[in-house]
């Protein structure tokens, strides 16, 4: 149990969701995999690839907030200026051939790094405003979010992405387990300015 009631919040919905998602990734077949998202340029198994990298960035960036040192560099360099888009569009390129027990484990990898990372904030760093944003595709400048906020939001990409998924295998909507997985969240609980400019 975190010291921080605040962060283990954050945490515990991290796991909880991230558990869900796993067991959902390998109820689909290699033709659901393949399946493209409408309105994206990805498939269903890029978003689980993008969800398996993602983590690693955000680990790596925090951590000069926490203090902690020992977050490796994902291998795909962050851009100047950068733009989440693009890092995303890479990362997810690089991994095409991988199989989905490979995108788990490394799914695994950077969600505990990302854990240990939030572990190590306090109350001080929670209400500090950050600057979030980066996406020239929202057509949105960046804006001042408390970092407490952004944790949050971060808490519940798993379902996020899932609700994607949805829209290129609705079938998979009516299962039990993933109907009261994403009844259970509390997606309107995101910080507005930060629903406004995501993905």
């Amino acid at each position: 149990m975190n010291k921080n009631p605040r962060i283990q919040l954050v945490l515990d919905e991290l796991a909880r969701h991230r558990r869900q998602f796993e067991v959902f990734c390998r109820s689909l077949s290699e033709d659901d995999l393949a399946t493209p998202v409408p309105d994206s340029p990805w498939t269903v198994k890029d978003y689980i690839a993008h969800l398996a990298t993602v983590d690693g960035v955000i680990a790596a960036g925090f951590q000069r907030v926490s203090g902690t040192s020992d977050v490796v560099a994902p291998d795909i360099p962050a851009g100047e200026p950068f733009d989440i888009d693009d890092w995303n569009a890479a990362a997810v390129e690089a991994r095409s051939g991988r199989s989905l027990d490979e995108l788990l484990s490394e799914a695994a990898e950077h969600r505990e790094d990302m854990a240990r990372v939030f572990a190590d904030l306090d109350d001080a760093h929670l209400g500090i405003p950050v600057p979030y944003g980066m996406r020239r595709a929202s057509g949105l400048p960046d804006t001042p979010v408390p970092l407490r906020e952004i944790l949050w939001a971060i808490s519940l990409h798993d379902p996020t992405h899932t609700r994607d998924i949805l829209r290129a295998l609705p079938d998979k909507s009516e299962e039990p387990f993933v109907k009261e997985w994403l009844a259970s969240v509390p997606a309107d609980t995101v910080h507005p300015d930060i629903a406004a400019r995501r993905a």
